[in-house]
């Protein structure tokens, strides 16, 4: 008996070759199908959602469409290939060993894959109700979203564990026993984590808003345990721990049901007292005009004898708070500023100086 021919007795027993054959060609068979189903059920997954949860919302379906995909995918593809596997013809002594590491491997796979899905559904609560809609209550649901997905993974580790055979029971106690290392070592973790507890409840701000503090002023974009990512107007990403936001005060802009503005322009100091009367009542009339200007809130009033100039002060208050709208109005404010003044005869003044020379 040469070498290749004990290669094959060991592997197939005394299946004749012809048998083996056919037996690959079925287990090559199943992986095609299988890999093909579970491909066609993850391109039609929302098709096939559709008319399952037909009357469900339609962020909902897509939801668990999504949430769905995958782990199916994967559940048929991993099926076929254990089956596939469990079909070969291997000799009685192999067929042992192989089909019992097959299995072990399979069943830890569908737990991660059932862990895959669990966590795909923590995702997706938040489509679940329309009370999450608003910022704040995303925020929140944000936050308690990714303590779910931990918590899921943690299990479906421990899961693993078990089933490869460690001792659970004995990995937590050790775990126990440097508690208070890992407390020592995790101050400024704790202190974050209840930092952002406390200010998720508090909802000083949300995601969306736009806010500033300790010398820094962006838009929020994402909370975590340990910190709040803010995006600047410069474009940069600044990471601030929750501990400090925690500690220090917030202004959150995005909260205003009004914004002040206050113009200050001077004229020059030929311009007769009468003149400014006038342009004061022009410009206070002018602005009662608009909509989006609180009416009892306006104030135009002469108010310095300057340097080079007499000062006029325009105080209003708006009802667009968002940046874009707020400039617009302003700058179309000052256009009808000039025009107010222009239209009175007079002229802005500008930083002059007089320069009287003593001949003695």
């Amino acid at each position: 008996m040469n070498f290749l021919e004990n290669v094959y007795l060991k592997i197939f027993g005394y299946t004749a070759l012809p048998g083996v054959l056919v037996y690959i060609v079925i287990a090559a068979v199943v992986c095609v199908v299988s890999g093909s189903i579970g491909n066609l059920l993850s391109k039609k997954s929302d098709v096939i959602t559709q008319k399952l949860f037909k009357n469900q919302d339609a962020n909902i379906k897509k939801a668990i469409s999504k949430s769905l995909a995958k782990p199916v995918k994967l559940f048929i593809q991993l099926t076929g290939l254990l089956a596939a596997v469990l079909i070969l013809p291997f000799s009685p002594a192999l067929a042992a060993v192989i089909d019992a590491f097959a299995v072990k491997v399979y069943r830890i796979a569908i737990i991660a894959i059932v862990g895959m899905l669990a966590v795909n559904l923590v995702d997706s609560i938040q489509y679940f109700s329309k009370r999450f809609e608003n910022s704040e209550n995303r925020t929140i649901l944000t936050f308690f979203i990714k303590i779910g997905k931990i918590i899921v993974m943690f299990l479906v580790c421990a899961i693993i564990l078990k089933e490869v055979g460690f001792d659970v029971t004995g990995l937590l106690a050790s775990l126990g026993l440097g508690g208070v290392i890992l407390a020592l070592a995790a101050q400024d973790t704790a202190s974050n984590l209840f930092s952002g507890i406390v200010i998720l409840f508090d909802k000083p701000f949300a995601i969306g808003d736009w806010i500033s503090v300790g010398g820094m002023e962006g838009i929020v974009e994402e909370m975590s345990f340990r910190s709040c990512r803010i995006r600047t107007f410069d474009n940069a990403l600044i990471s601030v721990p929750n501990s400090k936001l925690g500690g220090d005060s917030v202004t959150n802009w995005a909260k205003m049901n009004v914004r002040k503005t206050r113009i200050t322009i001077g004229l020059v100091y030929s311009t007769r007292k009468e003149t400014l009367q006038k342009i004061c009542d022009d410009i206070k009339t002018r602005l009662m005009s608009y909509d989006s200007i609180k009416k009892d809130n306006i104030m135009v009033w002469f108010d310095n004898f300057n340097a080079s100039s007499l000062d006029i002060v325009v105080q209003y208050h708006t009802y667009l708070t968002g940046a874009a709208d707020y400039f617009a109005l302003k700058e179309e404010i000052q256009y009808m500023i000039m025009d107010v003044v222009e239209s009175n005869g007079t002229d802005f003044a500008y930083n002059t100086q007089t320069i009287i020379v003593d001949n003695q």
